[in-house]
């Protein structure tokens, strides 16, 4: 199993040293024991990677603007 996480790491085009402890830390924390997973196994992990990235790019940009800190309006000035 080790070989198809390498793989999906290798096809998302990003880097795959990242990719690989991204997902391996996922399965580790579902508990999924990587020599006894299977495809199924592999696609629960995927699909709950992809939702964290997609949460946490929605919780960096509001209306199309990546926010980098709040801004009061008294910090705006007049």
């Amino acid at each position: 199993m080790r070989n198809t996480i390498q793989k999906i790491a290798e096809a998302t085009g990003l880097p795959v040293e990242i990719m690989s402890e991204e997902l391996l830390e996922l399965f580790k924390r579902k508990g999924i024991n990587l020599d006894e997973a299977n495809m199924d196994d592999v696609r629960k992990v995927f699909s709950e990677y992809l939702r964290e990235v997609i949460l946490s790019a929605k919780d960096r940009f509001e209306d199309g603007v990546l926010i980098e800190e709040e801004i009061t309006p008294e910090q705006l000035g007049d």
